[in-house]
């Protein structure tokens, strides 16, 4: 059965018109939505991955929690630098704050200066390609991992410019890096054909062919099929192996199932193991329908 968010992001991306009421109704009756907002936590990153997924269900900025949950993050993980898990600057790390700059965009909340400010940490900051120099010197990117080594961080890349797309789709502030920024690192996931090593044409990582929504830090190919479908690249030759891979993983009755769900403390799975993924089937069909 299809869950009254999902009918409701549908209908959106559909053109529907609705009327106040009716998107309350959706949003009230939504299972999921109960789910996302019965209960909350403040340790380990939990807000974080709450704000992820509300940010995939339209008008859900219009809850009570969902605006608790946005002011309680901007108090706790922005600052003058951009998001960071600690509330420090030195502590930023490319993919949760893209991760944030997305979910803030898809909430109506892209014109916050907060954003702006993580925004221009990237134009700033971030690398797009191999052998690229970054100025910053925050000692997260070194804690956690080779973020912008000489072979920057596929995630990172990834998450940015998928924050970056959303980002620029609502924003009224209209600047020509970012629409570079986001050429760039999109051509940069397509020389990878949107999943694979140069040197092998191996997957990039172990979690980069799950099929799992919403997204975690686990970057999936999902979100790399929404980047390209984004920016009208699913005919792309270069992305014909990662759609050929999904319309393989396409179960008989013409659906998806996940084959993976994120362990995290405040993570919840849009669709049930073993059961007809009815969110990633349409997220999918939807892809897929722009190759044809």
């Amino acid at each position: 059965m299809v869950d009254a968010g999902l009918t409701l992001k549908m209908n959106v991306e559909n053109g529907e018109e609705m009327s106040e009421e009716a998107i309350l109704q959706l949003l009230s009756t939504s299972e999921l939505v109960q789910s996302l907002t019965q209960d909350f936590s403040k340790s380990s990153l939990f807000p974080i991955w709450r704000i992820l997924a509300l940010a995939e269900i339209p008008f859900a900025e219009r809850l009570n929690y969902t605006q608790n949950l946005l002011d309680y993050i901007q108090k706790t993980y922005a600052t003058s630098e951009g998001f960071s898990i600690t509330g420090k600057s030195e502590d930023l790390l490319p993919c949760y704050n893209a991760m944030l700059i997305e979910a803030f965009s898809k909430l109506g909340q892209a014109d916050l200066p907060l954003v702006k400010t993580a925004v221009d940490w990237i134009m700033n900051y971030q690398v797009f390609g191999r052998n690229e120099q970054t100025s910053w010197q925050g000692k997260g990117i070194k804690k956690y991992g080779g973020c912008m080594k000489s072979t920057p961080c596929f995630i990172g890349i990834a998450k940015t410019v998928k924050a970056l797309i959303y980002y620029s789709s609502v924003s009224t502030t209209k600047d020509v890096r970012v629409l570079e920024a986001i050429n760039k690192g999109t051509e940069y996931l397509l020389q990878h054909n949107l999943f694979q090593r140069l040197s092998n044409k191996e997957p990039i990582n172990n979690h980069i062919l799950d099929i799992a929504y919403p997204q975690s830090y686990q970057l999936n190919i999902i979100e790399l099929l929404d980047i390209a479908f984004m920016t009208k690249n699913m005919n792309n030759p270069r992305v014909k192996e990662a759609v050929d891979y999904i319309k393989n993983k396409k179960s008989k009755d013409d659906s998806w199932k996940i084959n993976y769900i994120y362990k995290a403390d405040g993570f919840v799975s849009f669709d049930k193991r073993g059961k007809r993924g009815e969110w990633v089937s349409y997220l999918l069909a939807k892809y897929l329908s722009q190759a044809e």
